[in-house]
């Protein structure tokens, strides 16, 4: 069967139970989803696309690794903090010589060497992970105090 204009002024229980295809101008039925000459689709479908996920990761979080070498910033400053005395945070990040530095001063000093460990695993909070990489991860500096 062939598709036909039908002239809508002319018969109301036509316009009653079809709709025009806004691209052809041809009448079709209304519960029809799509225009059978032309193709077009009545269903109305989303054209705006979809936005970006919203960029939930704070790139200054003190426990996300910093850099390449896998050192977590938050992690060193809790070590300095809670084990500070034993030079544990510089083993962790690769500096043994500033470990055995750290153990020998507390054991000289009596612990006193620790409260300036605590100092510094407070400053290592406050810091971004640029400057904590840059000051003690990739630094040429054995001992790295302040």
């Amino acid at each position: 069967m062939t598709a036909e204009k039908v002239n809508f002024a002319s018969n109301n229980k036509i316009n009653e139970k079809m709709k025009q295809c806004p691209k052809c101008q041809y009448y079709v039925d209304n519960n029809s989803n799509f225009c059978p000459q032309c193709g077009y689709s009545f269903v109305e479908s989303s054209t705006e696309p979809t936005p970006p996920p919203i960029n939930t990761y704070n790139t200054d979080n003190a426990f996300d690794v910093c850099g390449p070498e896998g050192k977590s910033r938050g992690v060193a400053a809790l070590l300095a903090i809670l084990l500070g005395s034993f030079g544990v945070h510089y083993f962790y990040l690769n500096k043994v010589g500033a470990g055995i530095l750290t153990l020998i001063l507390s054991a000289i000093t009596c612990g006193v060497f620790g409260i300036i460990i605590l100092i510094q695993g407070i400053m290592m909070l406050c810091m971004t992970n640029e400057q904590f990489r840059a000051k003690h991860v990739t630094t040429n500096s054995s001992f790295p105090l302040f």
